[in-house]
């Protein structure tokens, strides 16, 4: 029995691919949509116009002469939009910034644009969402790489994606403006603004526990303890006239500027039917708590931070002070009442508040 031709046709080889044609709209997709933004500026908008008056013209008398200068502008028109495009081809850009945002201060960026094609680029200008104005590049060579700086501000704290590049050209005319967006994936936390008051005073149940507060060996101005000297001290720490005396050296040890670990507690709690006016007394009091907490790193306390229910254990140095920060910066009030965390008492506590409505921030 001889199998039908639907059978054959219905049941193939694996090994056997089957291309379906491509439409005519998918081709089309792929030729006209290369990225490349397209913008007629005022100059090329007249010269347009202009060229439809002579066209007309031309048509209505016949004159050699009107469609010879026709066909001139219809070529400058055909090569500003060629060379303009393969002004903006094969560029390379990034930004690059510190490691440290906060709010409302300018910080310090590099833009960075690589000519990766085989002719140089000329008057290529980058814009930065949040920048004032464009960044121009006069030249840039082939294969090599162009770097200008700029200043951004950053209103607000918490993450914030950088903005997308855009880098375009109107070269050589000015008759088009084409570019194309470079999107940027970095992110990067804003710290708050920092609002440095005055400086903190100690808990009082330090006194009242009867406990010194330069017990802790650190990096304080007094005195602790005069001792022989160990591998791995501190030069700066040699006592001069016990050693002359001694003929030996004679390690200071000094103690913290404070003997108890420190805690800012910030209000976090939302009061029913609050508004915009309590939104802003609110980023203000984060600014205080992040100025507190960095006056108390300063002195050479351990500083933790109580945000509601959420606790970050007392510690110090870079890591510690960048996870202060952190935190400070994305925190948000909360609707409800915070969950009570006890706080052992050799523990120095300072509440942030909002300050009330109709007080000055």
């Amino acid at each position: 029995m001889t199998p039908s031709r639907g059978f054959l046709t219905t049941f193939r080889s694996p090994s056997e691919t089957v291309r379906e044609p491509a439409s005519t709209a998918s081709r089309l997709k792929r030729i006209f949509e290369t990225g490349i933004l397209v913008r007629v500026t005022n100059l090329g908008l007249g010269f347009v116009l202009m060229t439809l008056v002579v066209a007309i013209g031309a048509t209505n008398t016949g004159n050699n002469g009107l469609y010879l200068l026709v066909s001139v502008f219809l070529g400058t028109l055909v090569v500003s939009g060629v060379v303009s495009r393969r002004n903006v081809e094969r560029l390379l850009v990034s930004l690059e910034g510190p490691a440290e945002l906060f709010a409302g201060e300018p910080a310090r960026f590099t833009v960075r644009l690589k000519n990766g094609g085989r002719r140089p680029r000329r008057a290529v200008l980058v814009k930065i969402g949040g920048a004032a104005a464009p960044i121009l590049f006069p030249r840039i060579e082939p294969g090599t790489e162009e770097s200008r700086g700029v200043d951004l501000v950053f209103p607000r704290r918490g993450r914030r994606v950088s903005e997308s590049l855009l880098v375009y050209s109107g070269f050589p005319i000015g008759l088009f403006r084409k570019g194309r967006v470079h999107e940027a994936s970095d992110e990067r936390i804003v710290y708050p603004a920092l609002r440095i008051g005055p400086s903190p005073r100690p808990d009082p149940r330090t006194a009242e526990c009867g406990e010194t507060r330069t017990r802790r060996q650190g990096r304080g101005a007094e005195i602790r303890n005069l001792r022989d000297a160990v591998f791995g001290d501190d030069p700066r720490d040699v006592h001069w006239p016990q050693t002359a005396r001694q003929g030996k050296f004679i390690i200071k040890e000094r103690s913290a500027e404070e003997g108890r670990d420190a805690l800012v507690v910030l209000e976090v709690h939302r009061p029913p039917g609050a508004g915009a006016s309590w939104d802003l007394r609110f980023e203000a009091a984060v600014s205080d708590a992040a100025g507190l907490a960095m006056q108390l790193l300063a002195r050479g306390s351990r500083v933790g931070l109580l945000l509601g229910s959420e606790l970050l254990p007392p510690g110090s140095g870079p890591a510690h002070r960048r996870a202060l920060l952190s935190s400070l910066a994305l925190v948000a009030p909360a609707a409800g009442a915070p969950r009570a965390i006890p706080v052992p008492a050799t523990v120095n506590v300072f509440n942030v508040a909002v300050s009330p409505a109709g007080r000055a921030a």
